[in-house]
């Protein structure tokens, strides 16, 4: 798990906008997840097998530790090995959470600087572990208003490692970098229950749906860290 060594094995400082992403997620059961349209799939919270309100909250809240407050795989292990019992669950659950905040919060970074650096690179990891998929992606350059990244922004599936690197004109010009402005769609089909943080743009929650005393603690843990 070298590649995951930033989160896996050592804590790191929280990444603002991963933390606004994530927050605004609702909790949600398996049954009401499946019945979300894809767009709102996006915007909940859960976790396969797992069925208690409590339980979903706990896996939640360890989720929130890890993106908030870097805290490492081995703590979310220990925060929920009772209620995710398998290894592999478990860390299916940790990287699709964590991993999906990280590429939302980049993801809005990259609009606020897109006037400066207006395309994005896909990069694979490329190893034994890449699939087949994912590997067809690597090096493409797209636009950042393209309707490729909607799909395809990192990550656009389970456990996958990939990432985005944004980049200047200067630097497109001076690599020979070629750009590409065509899709026909022939691309990798998306996965059933997974959206690339990408689709719906910066999302921001309605705490109307909430609680009263829900709504008053989502808002104040999503304004700090969107502002201060």
């Amino acid at each position: 798990m070298a590649d995951f060594a930033f989160t896996f094995g050592k804590e790191v400082p929280p990444f603002e906008e991963a933390v606004a992403w994530f927050l605004a997620k609702r909790i949600v059961s398996k049954a009401e997840f499946e019945a979300m349209s894809a767009a709102m799939k996006a915007k909940a919270f859960t976790a396969a097998y797992v069925y208690a309100a409590d339980d979903l909250q706990r896996v939640f809240e360890a989720c929130e530790a890890a993106i908030s407050r870097g805290s490492t795989y081995r703590e979310f292990t220990r925060a929920t090995e009772e209620i995710l019992r398998r290894s592999w669950h478990r860390e299916t659950v940790f990287r699709t959470n964590v991993l999906s905040s990280y590429g939302a919060g980049h993801w809005e970074q990259a609009q606020q600087i897109r006037a400066l650096r207006p395309y994005a690179r896909y990069s694979a990891v490329m190893d034994g572990r890449t699939r087949p998929l994912h590997a067809a992606l690597h090096g493409l350059i797209y636009p950042l208003d393209h309707p490729f990244w909607q799909r395809y922004w990192p990550p656009w599936d389970y456990n996958c490692r990939c990432a985005a690197v944004t980049l200047s004109v200067w630097e497109i010009q001076n690599q020979g970098l070629q750009v590409s402005t065509r899709w026909d769609g022939s691309l990798p089909p998306m996965p059933k229950n997974f959206q690339s943080p990408a689709q719906g743009g910066v999302w921001r929650p309605d705490y109307g749906k909430y609680a009263p005393e829900l709504a008053a603690t989502l808002r104040q843990g999503v304004e700090r860290a969107i502002y201060e």
